[in-house]
């Protein structure tokens, strides 16, 4: 897949890094963000010991809303999805800038979320995606109330459920199909703060279940349609669809589920397909492609074996995911804010990508949104063995603060490089 192209940097953007992380009061923040290196790693830690399942988030949301309200965000609710949302007032005359973090992990009921400390590596399920980036929020607001940090437009800390898996995203998409003033999104999700994302991969997920008699697997043989024959048959034909390679388009059956004995004929089998582009138009094309194939596997799976009426195998399709593509214009705001923060800061970008996370819904309406790193260094995210490195950590929330005053702008040093939508 070819990287998109940097764009030619704005120099306003730049220009209004670099002069709001000159300012005496700002420096002295972004000094006090590492300083408090510590407490954010505790927070951290506090909220990755809290289960927060797929579905189940709401002891984790209830807890970070508490602990908003005590860094001195304004306004702090839980929506009916489950969102915490919280504000930081501007003076009211500018844009609104969102910054998210997500509350859920992957990881089912049940899990040990017990954190581990070695030195400056943190041990456990969760640590880094995302318990990073709602810590990264908590100190966000907690320095911005310190120092007094007043801006022009007004900035929203949202804490979203079902960022994950077959979350599908729903946090994000009742955030925005909600009656709102948001002008601008930055997700803070993984770690790294060497990377931007120019836009967002779209996905479309679905459960096909296939369902026959069943039967002995001697005495019914040939007579019973099996779900996990068709099954099979359905996947290899799948597996021989032609994809472009620009833009990148994939698909992967990730879960398969079914049967009841090695001797018995299966009567249910079911499978869980993931779709993805970078571009609708070719999320839909391969979409087109693929499903079509599934009653072509059924129709010949029948046809093989002569099986009619009640002997003969079946398919549903169930849509269980939704993600939109999307991409920021060259001159969006948010990317350029984040570049002339990373700049100001001595951050250099690394890598200008595409991925998927809560900017998609966003991006998708047309509102400029990019992802930034929360800080440190993580591995084996989705794993029971995930862990990540907290040295130089302060970076994120630092990254993440920086570029969100220079989008909505400090009274009295800068305006606003965000830009206010029609919301009418």
């Amino acid at each position: 897949m070819t990287q998109p192209s940097v764009p030619q940097w704005r120099k306003d953007a730049l220009q209004a890094a670099a002069g709001i992380a000159g300012n005496e009061a700002v420096a002295a923040a972004l000094r006090d963000i590492e300083a408090e290196h510590e407490l954010r790693i505790a927070q951290q830690t506090e909220l990755s010991q809290i289960p927060s399942p797929p579905f189940g988030e709401t002891a984790r949301g209830e807890h970070f809303a508490e602990m908003l309200r005590k860094e001195g965000a304004s306004d702090v609710t839980i929506d009916p999805t489950g969102n915490v949302i919280g504000r930081l007032r501007g003076t009211g005359e500018g844009p609104v800038l969102v910054i998210a973090a997500h509350l859920d992990t992957v990881f089912p009921a049940g899990t040990d979320c017990t954190v581990r400390r070695e030195g400056s590596m943190l041990y456990g399920p969760g640590i880094s995606d995302d318990a990073c980036g709602l810590a990264a929020l908590l100190q966000i607001c907690r320095t911005a109330v310190r120092h007094g940090l007043k801006t022009v437009g007004d900035i929203v800390l949202v804490g979203t459920v079902g960022e994950e898996g077959n979350g599908d995203l729903r946090g994000s998409k009742a955030l925005w199909a909600a009656p709102n003033d948001y002008d601008g999104f930055i997700a803070i999700d993984s770690a790294a703060v060497t990377r931007i994302l120019k836009g967002s991969v779209g996905c479309k997920r679905f459960r096909i279940t296939f369902t026959g008699p069943g039967g002995h697997s001697l005495h019914k043989f040939g007579i019973s349609g099996s779900a996990i024959h068709v099954l099979c048959r359905a996947g290899a034909k799948i597996d021989q669809v032609e994809v472009p390679a620009e833009p990148k388009c994939t698909f992967n059956i990730g879960v398969i589920k079914g049967g009841t004995s090695v001797n018995a004929i299966a009567a249910s089998a079911s499978m869980e397909l993931d779709i993805r582009s970078m571009d609708n138009d070719g999320l839909e094309l391969i979409t087109s492609r693929i499903l079509p194939l599934i009653d072509e596997a059924v129709c010949e799976e029948n046809a093989h074996w002569h099986l009619e009426g009640e002997n003969a195998v079946k398919a549903e399709i169930v849509q269980i995911g939704d993600r939109p593509a999307g991409v920021n214009r060259d001159d969006s705001p948010v990317v350029h804010a984040a570049y002339g923060a990373m700049q100001a800061l001595g951050i250099p970008l690394e890598k200008f990508a595409f991925a998927a996370t809560d900017q998609n819904v966003p991006l998708a309406l047309g509102v400029p949104a990019t992802t930034l790193g929360g800080g440190g260094t993580e591995f084996f995210n989705h794993s029971v063995k995930e862990h990540w490195d907290s040295a130089g950590a302060f970076r994120g929330p630092q990254l993440a603060l920086l570029t969100a005053l220079t989008l909505t702008g400090v009274e009295g040093l800068s305006e606003p490089l965000l830009e206010k939508r029609d919301h009418s």
